[in-house]
Parts: structure tokens; sequence; C-alpha cells
């Protein structure tokens, strides 16, 4: 069983471990269906529900991941996030066990909350608020790229070029912009800090003002720590925050607060903090790190149950293989190969 122990890291390789024993590599993964099959752990108090890439050959490429926020344990892996396989997953898993269920984080994602209002009535759902800045920001640089092309015809200008290539700074949060180091920009030929390569980019257009502006006051709204959410009025202060976006009269921000309004309910669920920590999907995020590069490793995978076995068995801390041998096969049935010429 040393085989199995020795494809625990998430950077170990069925290439590698062959290579080291000096057998076939089908002989590896053979050894690894027949020992590793992951059971479903049972549903938590915070249910995390996010999603990764898993191949573009696969019939499904993105499957979802279920994780235990107050432990980092992942729960499942569902072969797609789509609403029928979902809502089959969940039918089959008992009410009893399901009620258990005080929380659930995910993304704005249109399919979860019809979804989980079915299956977890009695739990209160959240949205990841990493999301909804990802969302804003989107959003902001769609405006920076539409404002860009005003500029197009002379790409050696400085609007232009300030647009495409220093837009990251629009991104950041105020409070994170650099006002005293100078650097020499290429650019604009002469040192300048960070904040004031912001002023000149907010100076191109009032549109990318106001849109820059609407998201900084949501960032506002939503950095926050628990001692001030219980001294504020939230509800409040989102109301305010989606007029500011709906009153830029920018179309993507505009968007922004339809977003906003339609998960209002959802946003204001985030400000919940469990074990002195506020509820996100951060820990799925640091786990598809790690799938990503175990999926990289292997080449990508297409045989979902091996790939979901993988990626449990060797990021689950404590999860182990079995000392039987299953004896069915999670190997795909293939089609019989077609007619073809013979290189000589």
């Amino acid at each position: 069983m040393s085989i199995l122990n020795k494809l625990k890291p998430y950077n170990a390789t069925y290439a590698s471990i062959a290579r080291m024993y000096g057998i076939s590599v089908t002989r590896v993964v053979d050894i690894f269906d027949a020992f590793v099959r992951i059971k479903r752990h049972s549903l938590p108090k915070v249910l995390l529900i996010d999603e990764f890439h898993f191949s573009r050959r696969a019939k499904y490429k993105y499957p979802a991941i279920l994780m235990n926020f107050e432990n980092n344990l992942i729960i499942d892996i569902v072969e797609s996030r789509t609403h029928d396989i979902m809502s089959d997953y969940f039918f089959k898993i008992s009410l009893e066990e399901r009620k258990k269920v005080e929380y659930i984080c995910t993304d704005m994602s249109f399919i979860f909350k019809p979804l989980l209002k079915t299956y977890f009535p009695h739990s209160t759902l959240l949205i990841d608020h990493f999301h909804v800045i990802r969302l804003i920001n989107d959003q902001l640089n769609h405006t920076r790229k539409r404002i860009m092309r005003k500029y197009e015809k002379n790409k050696k200008s400085i609007e232009y070029r300030l647009l495409k290539h220093r837009y990251k700074i629009l991104l950041k949060s105020r409070n994170d912009v650099d006002c005293e180091v100078f650097k020499h920009d290429k650019i604009l030929g002469y040192h300048v800090t960070e904040n004031m390569i912001l002023e000149k980019l907010l100076s191109f257009d009032d549109e990318l003002k106001q849109a820059y502006s609407a998201k900084e006051e949501y960032l506002i709204f939503d950095q926050v720590t628990k001692d001030e959410v219980n001294d504020t009025d939230k509800r409040k202060e989102l109301n305010d925050v989606i007029k500011r976006f709906k009153h830029t009269q920018v179309e993507e921000s505009i968007c922004v607060a339809e977003t906003l309004s339609h998960w209002k309910e959802e946003i204001l669920n985030s400000f919940i903090w469990v074990n002195g920590r506020r509820i996100s999907n951060g820990p799925c995020e640091g786990k598809n790190n790690y799938i990503k590069k175990i999926l990289f490793n292997a080449n990508g995978m297409t045989n979902f149950q091996r790939a979901r076995n993988r990626i449990l068995y060797s990021q689950n801390k404590y999860e182990t293989y079995s000392t039987k041998e299953h004896e069915d096969s999670i190997k795909r049935s293939c089609e019989p190969r077609g007619h073809y010429k013979k290189i000589k």
C-alpha cells in the first residue's frame, strides 16, 4: 500500500509513482481505482458551494465542490452544478441531514436560489462577498474597455495606453493605492505615485469616474468588522449603494444595481461570523488552486469518478484508502475503435 501513500500529496502523479516502482502507469491507476473510493461526508452546519473547471473533453466541464466552512473539509464533489444533477444529488440526502445545515454560501448563480430553497428551506442562504466584489470589478473593467475604444484611433495616445496598461489600479481598493512611493512610468515619462496614475485615469471620462466611485462605495459598505456590523444599519447602507450605482447613468453600473437588488437579502446575510470568521467561499477558492494543480499534473482528466477520488484523497487530511479491493470498476466503457489505416 506504499504506492497509495505516495499518491497522497497533491503534486504526486501516476507517472512519477510508476517510475519510482518500476511499473506501468496503467498499473498505478488500477491500484488507485481498486482501493481509493471516498464516500460523501455528512452535511455541515455551514455549507460552501463553488465550482471549478474540470476538463473541456468531459461531458460536464464545471463540477461543484461542497465544503465545510468550519474545518475546511471537502464534503463531496458533484459532477455538474446544473439544476437537474444538483437537484437529484440533494434529493437523495435525507431531510433530517439537510436540516442540520444552518447556512449555505455560494455565488450568484441563478441555479442555486430556487434549488436551495427547495431542499434547504430552513437554511440561511448567503452570497460570497468576494464574488460580489469580483462582479463589480468585472463591470468596471467593461466600462474601462468601452471608454478605451473611444481612443483606439490613436493607440499611441496617453489616454489609450494608460487605460490599456494601467487598468489594474482601477480594480484596487482606494485604500491599497500607494500615495507615497514615486516610480518612473514609461507611458507618462516621469516619476509618479499609483494615486497620481489613478487620478489621471479618472480624469479621462466622467462615466469611468462615476463607476469607480460607486465601486469604492460598495467596498466601504462591505469591508467591516463584526463589531461594526452590529453598530450600523446595513440594509439602509446597501439601499444607498444600489441607488448610487443606478444614478451613475453608466450602463454597466446599472446592471450591477439590478444584480445587487436581486440578491439583496443574500448579500445582507453575508455579514455573518462563525467562530470569529466571516462566512465566505474563501476555503473553496483555496482548494480550487490545489485542484487545478492536481488536474494540470495529470495532464487533464476525463474520468470524473477517478478525479473526484483523487481530489478528496489528496485534499482531505485524514482521508485514507480501503484495505479491501473494490471489485467493481470505475473505468468507462469505450466505444469500439473505427477502421483506420496502419502506417508502415
